[in-house]
């Protein structure tokens, strides 16, 4: 329930972000979980956090009013790439030990939070995990993020204040 875990801490937490970056190749609204996409998105949009999301192309109507509900925010940049396959999900705080990163087999939806059996791990930016979440958040938002197979659907419209 790794997922869960990483909604939670960013919801109950509370930090302050420099910005949001989200890895799933599979995306719905989490309408039936604690933490739902609306939810998610509302936050984003109220904290003007910049964030970044990486999926795959949509398939599924669920999937596309997932990525459609995340399109009307202006503070969300989101790219398609049809290899990926990763599920990370990384908070930049502003106060780096206040960073957190989620890794493994959760995507961001309902089943993943609800029913299915995922493994992951959370890292926090205290300690020797500080290196492990600065690493993720390069590699998703720096390399995997401008990869040319990585193509830009939306980009963000709005910065932080």
């Amino acid at each position: 329930r790794m997922v869960e875990h990483f909604l939670a801490r960013l919801f109950l937490r509370d930090p302050q972000l420099r910005s949001l970056t989200l890895v799933s190749p599979f995306v719905n609204t989490m309408q039936d979980c604690r933490y739902s996409l609306a939810d998610l998105s509302a936050k984003i949009k109220a904290q003007r956090i910049p964030t970044y999301f990486v999926t795959r192309e949509p398939a599924e109507s669920w999937q596309e009013e997932a990525v459609a509900m995340l399109a009307k925010n202006e503070c969300i940049e989101i790219r398609y790439n049809e290899s990926l396959h990763a599920k990370v999900f990384i908070a930049s705080a502003v106060q780096a030990s206040e960073s957190f990163a989620v890794f493994g087999s959760g995507n961001l939806t309902g089943a993943a939070v609800n029913t299915n059996l995922e493994v992951g791990m959370m890292l926090l930016g205290s300690g020797a995990g500080r290196k492990l979440v600065d690493e993720l958040y390069y590699w998703a938002t720096n390399n995997l993020r401008v990869l040319p197979d990585s193509r830009l659907y939306k980009p963000m419209h709005a910065s932080k204040k």
